[in-house]
């Protein structure tokens, strides 16, 4: 999985595809590679940074410095001639607003990893609880194994980010598998009580008498 650190990611966006959209009342997308999409949307598993709203033209405003610095006044934008760039670390709320119908996850930086918005995979990650095996586990076992990337902020003190899957059905394959070596590790070492409920009911789930 690939790891993008927020802090290191500064956009640049072609202030004539911005202008050219704000004149036709098109709207766009940004994503995190600074691609444009005019009337379109970024791939489901593409990240994005900004997305606009049909924008009333102001016929008060005539200088294009002036309009994309208000569209992108909570990105700290710094215009360069022809080329605007933008830091989503500025607006980390927004980039995570604006990402979270594409998430699998969202890393938290007091309440870590609550739920996995893929039902399978949350239905699998509720299981495995009663089994000792918790949401950081598997989302740890996510990042190391499968296609897709983590978005994060990290400034030393804290940390939080999403995950956005490049295969849903690869995920829920290795997830189910991690989780199915997980209890069998358990079992050899005599760590599940079988007699609890809860227990048996997650290994009956996991297709494990």
């Amino acid at each position: 999985m690939e790891n993008i650190d927020i802090k290191n990611i500064l956009v640049s966006v072609n202030i004539p595809d911005v202008l050219n959209a704000i004149s036709t009342n098109s709207t766009f997308e940004i994503d995190i590679n600074g691609k444009f999409y005019l009337n379109a949307q970024a791939e489901p598993t593409m990240p994005i940074v900004f997305k606009s709203k049909v924008i009333e033209k102001n016929p008060a405003i005539v200088d294009s410095a002036v309009i994309i610095k208000e569209l992108f006044k909570a990105y700290n934008p710094v215009i360069n001639g022809a080329i605007c760039k933008i830091k989503p670390l500025i607006a980390w709320q927004q980039v995570i607003d604006l990402n979270k119908g594409k998430m699998l996850y969202f890393d938290h930086q007091s309440d870590g990893v609550e739920i996995f918005e893929d039902k399978e995979v949350e239905d699998m990650g509720w299981e495995a609880t009663a089994l000792d095996i918790n949401y950081r586990e598997i989302a740890e076992h996510i990042e190391h194994e499968c296609k897709g990337c983590l978005v994060f902020y990290d400034n030393d003190i804290q940390f939080n980010g999403f995950v956005i899957a490049k295969d849903l059905d690869e995920v829920r394959q290795k997830v189910k598998a991690f989780i199915i070596t997980k209890i069998e590790e358990k079992i050899k070492n005599d760590e599940l009580d079988k007699d609890d409920d809860d227990v048996c009911d997650a290994l009956s789930f996991f297709g494990i008498e």
